[in-house]
């Protein structure tokens, strides 16, 4: 262990005992736990893979914020600074029992985390919200690329875009918008070496207790190492043999466009109403077969799919087994999703943000689960199988006007440009970052005055 020292965090609170163990990275850290709370400090818990949030707590130091944060195993201490930082390993509870205790003695000005469906980041919106600290929730972004989510409280569902309400703009009423993203160079390849690097060093190097608080469970390496070979394998084969099907649907406008999320995605796990993409896949086909005149669909694997070859072949069996011509129906690996949608007359989605390409693109959307865009004035929304075969018949696009002030709002509420992998998107990310908790901090003071 870095340090060599570790503290046992057995104190009591409320009657209670906490059990967990917080090991300082390095002796010194310890301090930034037990001190009394300083001026203007933020609390970061996990970051994305990669080193994004050691240098936005560099840059918060930087900017006159004290900061401290808590890793969980040995992938987010390997991307962690060494100073200021603390290693919690335990339970979900025990978890719990920890920073409410830290809350309440040591208080910080806000908590910055990423992902806000992590079980340890459930637990701290939770507190956060008991607590009356600001919580300031990062995921990755609504509007790609060149822009990432930045928003108080939570993501996705747990957006304050849930509650948005249309309302008609007067040139003067509309919400100052995130700066423009500009050209931003595709983060996949950085982000999928950021994560290869993460998900290595935790598997090898955590703690057995550490796994009780993954967001993703432990794979053994070799096995893991094929999965992903054979994966990018056929993403590359596919480019090169699905290209001439890409090009035919180009000349198309009919097609209904069915993008499909990861089977692991928190969003399917917790947002989507019961929906599953398995159960997606047997709804759009049964209404295709209801549907004789129903144009072509084309069901788009997701390019972090590592299933994606059994998921094709699980769609083929089904159409056959229910007498689907091959003709009627599209299966790719490859393709940008704005391109695809383009070439769309409707999109039917869980939660997966390519929502946001269709509304941008002004193609009709049919939304079964739960997510930041679910609101009657500019998608449809849909709850079972019934409105999948509805909307196969009859479809329709939104108001651009209301389409346009929502993504307005958005830009003005919830993302910042910015990118968490590539060197120049951090940049613009954690200056984005620092200037929404300044901001932040300043706004307190300015209802203190008004109060005064």
């Amino acid at each position: 262990m870095i340090g060599g020292e570790i503290m046992n965090a057995v104190r009591s609170f409320s009657g209670g005992r906490i059990s967990g163990l917080v090991e300082p990275v390095k002796p010194q850290s310890s301090l930034a736990f037990v001190q009394s709370k300083p001026k203007n400090s933020i609390l970061l818990l996990q970051g994305p893979v990669g080193p994004f949030f050691a240098e936005l707590q560099e840059a918060l130091s930087v900017a006159d914020f004290a900061t401290r944060r808590v890793v969980f195993n040995a992938g987010d201490k390997f991307f962690a600074p060494q100073r200021n930082c603390a290693y919690f390993t335990g339970t979900l509870c025990e978890w719990e029992t920890w920073l409410r205790f830290e809350l309440a003695q040591n208080a910080p000005d806000a908590i910055v985390l990423f992902g806000s469906n992590r079980p340890v980041h459930k637990v701290a919106r939770r507190l956060a919200d008991l607590f009356g600290i600001e919580l300031l929730s990062l995921e990755e972004g609504y509007l790609r690329s060149g822009y990432v989510s930045c928003e108080r409280g939570g993501n996705n569902q747990h957006s304050p875009m849930v509650k948005w309400r249309p309302k008609l703009l007067t040139r003067g009423g509309r919400s100052d918008a995130a700066p423009a993203a500009g050209a931003q160079p595709s983060s996949f390849t950085t982000m999928s070496f950021w994560a290869a690097a993460y998900y290595l060093v935790r598997d090898f190097a955590s703690k057995p207790s550490d796994a009780l608080l993954f967001h993703r469970k432990r794979e053994r390496i070799l096995p893991l190492a094929l999965s992903w070979a054979m994966h990018l394998l056929r993403r590359s084969t596919a480019r090169i043999i699905e290209f001439p099907t890409r090009q035919a649907l180009s000349r198309r406008r009919d097609n209904l466009l069915i993008p499909l999320q990861v089977s692991s995605d928190s969003q399917i796990l917790s947002a989507a109403r019961g929906w599953s993409t398995s159960r997606l896949i047997e709804a759009s086909l049964m209404a295709l077969r209801a549907n004789p005149h129903a144009p072509l669909i084309i069901f788009k694997l997701h390019p972090l799919e590592r299933g994606s070859a059994g998921i094709k072949r699980l769609i083929l069996r089904r159409a056959a087994e229910i007498g689907i011509s091959s003709h009627r129906i599209r299966i790719l690996h490859s393709g940008r999703m704005g391109e695809l949608t383009k070439q769309s007359s409707g999109m039917v989605v869980i939660n997966s943000t390519s929502a946001f390409s269709a509304l941008h693109h002004g193609v009709p959307v049919l939304v079964l689960g739960d997510a930041i865009f679910r609101h009657d004035a500019i998608v449809t929304l849909g709850e079972t199988e019934a409105d999948i075969s509805a909307f196969f018949k009859i479809r329709h696009a939104k108001s651009r006007l209301l389409v346009d002030e929502f993504i307005a709002e958005l830009k003005s509420q919830s993302v910042i440009p910015g990118d968490f992998y590539v060197s120049r998107g951090r940049q613009i990310a954690i200056a984005g970052i620092v200037g929404k908790l300044k901001q932040q901090q300043r706004a307190p003071r300015g209802q203190e005055e008004a109060r005064g």
